[in-house]
């Protein structure tokens, strides 16, 4: 009786290790097609397309308007840090320009701690407020020249959605915009002002405190 018992007592434990190794499984499943989980691989490899797509497009706007160009940077000073995918200086001053990945429909407003991204197939994915990682990084500009005594001019700063595909629902004021406006947003008459930035200096400067 006692090793039937036992039998039973291990057939059934296989039954449930069974069932409950088949819920993971399916939850993980659903996540992945859900996008509430990314598989790496595919992520490296999508991101890194869109990388050199933004890239191409930040250095073709820039040459047009002297602009010098530096790709991701992250700049510690004053006990804070900040990433950017890319820097352009030029007489202005400095443009930091942050990219952001997500492609599909982006519905978000500055007030939202999360935006959200909807895929084609109606797949949502939330993140970060991207326009939070650049809150305050031109007081930090400001102050990092001011330390280093670099003619700096003005700075400024925006959001990238780099997927060619992404379609931006926001504020019409925030600074987010999509890859195909970047080239238009970068040429503004905005940025053709002379403010007597020295370039030279404030890309010393950058790089003296760039984060290797």
């Amino acid at each position: 009786m006692t090793n039937w018992k036992l039998a039973m007592d291990a057939g059934l434990g296989y039954y449930i290790f069974f069932f409950a190794l088949l819920l993971i499984v399916a939850t993980a499943v659903y996540a992945i097609n859900a996008g509430l989980i990314r598989l790496p691989g595919k992520s490296t490899q999508s991101e890194s397309k869109i990388t050199s797509s933004f890239m191409h497009a930040v250095k073709k706007a820039a040459g047009i308007k002297g602009f010098e160009v530096m790709g991701k940077t992250t700049v510690a000073f004053g006990g804070e840090q900040f990433t950017f995918d890319a820097i352009l200086l030029g007489y202005y001053g400095t443009i930091a320009v942050k990219a952001n990945y997500e492609g599909g429909e982006i519905y978000g407003s500055h007030k939202d701690e999360t935006w959200c991204a909807v895929s084609a197939e109606g797949k949502k994915t939330y993140f970060e407020n991207p326009l939070d990682s650049l809150m305050g990084c031109t007081r930090f500009f400001k102050e990092l020249y001011t330390a280093e005594r670099a003619k700096h001019g003005m700075s400024d700063s925006f959001v990238v959605f780099a997927d060619k595909k992404a379609k931006v629902f926001a504020g019409k004021k925030l600074e987010v915009y999509t890859l195909d406006k970047l080239a238009e947003k970068l040429t503004s008459e905005k940025y053709s002002r002379d403010n007597g930035a020295d370039i030279n200096a404030m890309k010393a400067a950058l790089e003296k405190y760039t984060v290797k």
